[in-house]
């Protein structure tokens, strides 16, 4: 696998060159163009974002082929293949628009993603044998694809508003920009703080029982039946400070919401020194990186998106999911989570393409279900896995 490895490496580093060059394509103040017009640099992001697909391409089949398996069947290996549909979703989608300042929003995003991935354990293990069936290749890669496609619209409806909202005053609209910038710098924050963690070498094991909760963060929250400030110290603090609450299900519940309050602990500083250091709105300055652009290009590039997505995402995470799961499990639906909430973003996306076809609702108003649909796209495939239990929770 160090082949493979090397390349995944690769990928991270063609992603980030990508996005620092499309970020200082669009920002920088002595640079001719705009986020409408490529320049140097913009081009040069392209360019290394189609080499950061082909590195991940490569570096996928080589893992596939070493294992002998499509590698799609833990959070590492899926995660992995979102971030690559992302990118080329927008490969081929900017060949066709041409917008460089698209880079700026999409790149980070996959680049984001991908490092998210890398969090999680890359051994190669044999399937299950719930997983062992052709359909894992078809349900799980069509459907990230179209998630992929689905994750343009986002960035492109994000980028609408950004140009027909006046982000200097205050408004609700402003507010929750800015509200979708946080939520992008918790993400970003998780991965710093479990990658430091990790490099650290940092593990506890928390022994409740006859349970055993292993802990990669410092424990701030501690399994059902823990005495409090019993596991360990960090920083002078007793830990745990609190244990986790009757309702989380699952055998690693405590574990799961530990991670989830040192995102928003990380999410929280890091939101904070940048506003710091901007000393101002975070969405103000992105604001800067979309003047020029055609509003209406970007809605309809949005709609577009959606309406290639959809019917991907519909085949993938409804249709070919039933079909695999009336052979393995024996029944078409069991609502499991995972289940449930394909179901939820399938019913969301139909929603918007009946508002947008049947009630006339386009610009805003769709721009922000856009928006408002990554973030349901992002708890069906990371909240379910952190917070709930289910017959998916293979990883």
């Amino acid at each position: 696998m160090t082949a493979s490895s090397i390349l995944f490496g690769s990928t991270l580093v063609a992603y980030f060159l990508s996005a620092i060059l499309y970020v200082v394509g669009v920002t920088g103040s002595k640079m001719k163009g705009s986020a409408g017009k490529a320049n140097v640099w913009t081009k040069w992001g392209y360019i290394a974002a189609i080499a950061g697909v082909l590195f991940q391409l490569t570096a996928m089949i080589t893992r596939g082929v070493a294992a002998g398996f499509t590698p799609v069947s833990n959070m590492f290996e899926y995660m992995s293949f979102w971030a690559f549909t992302i990118m080329l979703a927008f490969v081929v989608i900017n060949f066709f628009y041409k917008v460089p300042g698209l880079g700026a929003f999409v790149v980070p995003v996959g680049l984001t993603i991908l490092a998210y991935a890398s969090v999680f354990p890359r051994e190669v293990k044999p399937l299950i044998p719930a997983l062992q069936s052709y359909w894992l290749s078809i349900h799980v890669t069509t459907a990230a694809l179209g998630e992929g496609i689905l994750t343009i619209s986002f960035a492109a409806g994000l980028m609408y508003l950004l140009v027909v909202t006046d982000v200097s005053k205050k408004s609700l609209s402003a507010k929750f920009l800015e509200f979708v910038v946080y939520l992008f710098l918790a993400m970003v924050s998780f991965i710093a703080v479990s990658l430091s963690f990790r490099i650290g070498g940092y593990e506890l094991i928390a022994q409740v029982a006859d349970s055993a909760f292993l802990y990669k963060m410092p424990p701030f929250v501690g399994p059902s039946g823990t005495e409090l400030g019993s596991l360990t110290t960090f920083l002078g603090i007793a830990l745990p400070l609190f244990n986790a609450p009757s309702w989380m299900e699952g055998a690693n519940a405590s574990v799961q919401f530990n991670t989830i309050i040192w995102t928003i602990a990380g999410s929280l500083v890091l939101y904070g020194l940048l506003r710091l250091i901007a000393r101002k709105p975070l969405v103000i300055t992105i604001s800067r990186w979309v003047r020029g652009l055609d509003a209406d290009m970007l809605d309809e590039m949005s709609y577009r998106a959606v309406a290639i997505g959809y019917p991907v995402f519909t085949l993938g995470a409804l249709v070919f999911a039933m079909i695999w799961a009336q052979e393995a499990w024996g029944t078409y639906w069991s609502w499991d989570p995972k289940e449930t909430w394909a179901l939820i973003t399938w019913l969301y996306y139909t929603a918007y393409l009946h508002l947008r076809l049947r009630q006339g609702w386009d610009g805003a108003r769709t721009a922000w279900m856009a928006v408002a649909g990554f973030v349901v796209i992002l708890f069906l495939l990371v909240g379910v896995n952190l917070l709930i239990q289910g017959l998916h929770a293979y990883a």
